[in-house]
């Protein structure tokens, strides 16, 4: 239970945005781990069971001490991550890391000089000489000076680090000593040159401490060796690959080795030079690919870089023509000012119109600006009705009437049969056709004609927005929904625009959990169409109801879909 309270307090290094997710809970898992192992070895001694104590009959079991050992080195690793450890915490972080270090240092004194106590016998010592084992059940002088380097890198993991960190080089060496008997595991080989006489580390012991040494070894992920695992950026990414890979083929290739030699099909001598002759070989594989795939990061962050430059270029166009556009209404009031300077006497209407004309070119730019950073934000609050879109777009329709009928322009709505009522939002709605109508009056040349067409659909809705316009180039189709983003094609009376009307009646349209595609033909015409569900997930509510909304997920470039809906 303890480890899960730890988890549950979230390690520091899983807030960490850049660093991957499986090196983030590294460090717990590896705790956690420790922890289950030795619990669950003490439930073997307590209760005889002998599949808990050795992975398979005849191997080596884990002492009841190593057991213990690693629960308490584990805890201390789950202490030594949380978000914001106390005093109290890091106090006992220190105490724990000290009682591992003490017992392994114990346990290695006395193999060396015969007199320290048995430490290893304190825990279930009846138990520990079984006259079926062929060696007692003792904590092995490996194991113990494993603890120890475990217990050293507990101890300096929050020393000040940046290029080189103690704790990281400790964990590395545990690593090392673990690896060893796991490697003589898998080779077949019981006893290493010199270390005959000694007690071999159990199999599911040396497993847990290369565990526990990858979680000491990325617990800090921003210092020392561990940084270079642990970016995004080229180096790190090579690292993650090729480090695994190239240990992985090295020990395969030498099990192959040595399994060629047991079986007779090759000399000692001969199986040396074919093991050098395939590990070059495969070296320069491996630097091949190393190489290739060096490259392809390096093309994908250009393709990245070019597009940041873009939407940059974007910005910096929608600032300019925003500033440009703000302004014409400003001098517009200046000069209404300039006027009733030279005649106090009281407004004309003209004059009235004129500033009222530009007070609210100026309010509709910066509602458009207000928009788009709510949709980017995590919340928006929609008002869900029921209503029939048609009498939103009927409402949408009547103000463009003069701009259509100065152009000459013919404004057609057809509604189907059997329209259903949809729970959505009314105000939000509304913008959409707005802005879908507005730019078709604005796209569209004298003579030309505006279609709206009102339709039921898979339960909801399908309005499609169609003109006779200019049309919009193939190349520009999967950017017309893009923040900034301007056609190369130009309105017909030359009107200017922000580049965010489409942005944002994607994101009001997806909000409302539908869709929207566009078709186009250049000088045929553009066709908007659009699908509202009849009712949201979460049901109609009258009142306001607040959606999250994640950006990140909304597309950044169109599905080109003709067949809309």
């Amino acid at each position: 239970m303890l480890f899960f309270r730890f988890v549950s307090e979230k390690p520091s290094v899983q807030n960490d945005p850049k660093l991957p997710v499986a090196l983030a809970i590294l460090p717990a898992v590896a705790s956690g781990a420790a922890i289950c192992v030795g619990l669950v070895v003490l439930i073997g001694w307590l209760f005889d069971l002998e599949r808990l104590k050795r992975v398979l009959p005849g191997f080596v079991a884990m002492n009841p001490m190593t057991a213990t050992l690693f629960i308490i080195a584990g805890t201390a690793l789950a202490m030594s991550i949380l978000r914001k450890p106390s005093k109290v915490r890091r106090m006992l972080t220190r105490i724990l890391s000290l009682i591992v270090v003490a017992v392994a240092l114990t346990k290695l004194l006395d193999v060396i000089v015969h007199w320290l106590p048995n430490v290893d016998e304190l825990l279930f010592a009846s138990k520990l000489s079984n006259i079926h084992d062929q060696m007692p059940n003792r904590m092995a002088p490996n194991t113990a000076l494993n603890f120890i380097l475990v217990g050293l890198s507990l101890l300096t993991l929050h020393l000040p680090a940046r290029r080189f960190s103690q704790s990281q080089a400790f964990a590395i060496l545990a690593a090392f000593g673990a690896l060893l008997p796991v490697t003589g595991y898998a080779y077949g080989v019981h006893s290493f040159n010199g270390m005959a006489t000694f007690i071999p580390m159990a199999l599911h012991t040396a497993v847990t401490f290369l565990i526990l040494a990858a979680g000491l070894f990325f617990a800090r992920p921003e210092t020392g060796f561990a940084q270079v695992f642990s970016t995004n950026d080229p180096r790190g990414v090579m690292a993650r690959r090729l480090f695994p890979l190239a240990v992985l083929l090295i020990l395969s290739l030498g099990w192959l080795h040595l399994w060629g030699e047991r079986h007779g099909f090759y000399e000692s001598e001969f199986g040396t030079t074919l093991f050098a002759i395939t590990l070059s070989i495969l070296f320069v594989i491996l630097v091949r690919w190393t190489v290739f795939t060096v490259g392809k990061l390096e093309e994908e962050r250009e393709i990245t870089n070019a597009r940041l430059h873009d939407l940059n270029r974007r910005k910096d166009e929608m600032i300019a023509v925003v500033s440009h556009d703000l302004c014409s209404p400003l001098t517009g009031f200046r000069m209404v000012i300039d006027l009733l300077r030279e005649k106090p006497e009281q407004p004309s209407n003209d004059l009235l119109d004129l500033m009222d004309h530009s007070a609210r070119r100026m309010v509709s730019m910066v509602r458009g600006l207000l928009d788009v950073a709510k949709l980017q934000s995590d919340e928006v609050e929609l008002e869900y009705e029921e209503m029939l879109v048609s009498d939103a777009i009927r409402q949408s329709m009547e103000p463009l009437a003069i701009n259509a009928n100065a152009k000459q322009i013919t404004l057609k709505l057809d509604i189907a049969p059997g329209e259903p009522i949809v729970c959505v939002d009314h105000l939000r709605v509304s913008q959409i056709f707005n802005n879908l109508l507005s730019n078709a009056v604005k796209f569209t040349a004298p003579g030309g004609r505006v279609s709206v067409s009102v339709e039921s659909a898979d339960d909801g809705v399908r309005v499609a927005v169609g003109d006779t316009g200019l049309g919009i180039p193939k190349n520009d189709l999967p950017h017309v929904f893009d923040k900034y983003y301007q056609a190369s094609t130009k309105a017909t009376a030359g009107e200017k625009g922000t580049g965010l009307g489409l942005a944002i009646v994607r994101e009001l349209v997806l909000l409302h959990g539908g869709k929207i595609d566009v078709s186009s033909e250049l000088n045929r015409g553009t066709t908007f169409t659009v699908y509202l569900p009849q009712k949201p997930a979460e049901g109609c509510k009258t009142a306001g109801v607040r959606k999250k909304v994640d950006s990140s997920r909304l597309p950044n470039n169109l599905v080109y879909d003709e067949a809309g809906g």
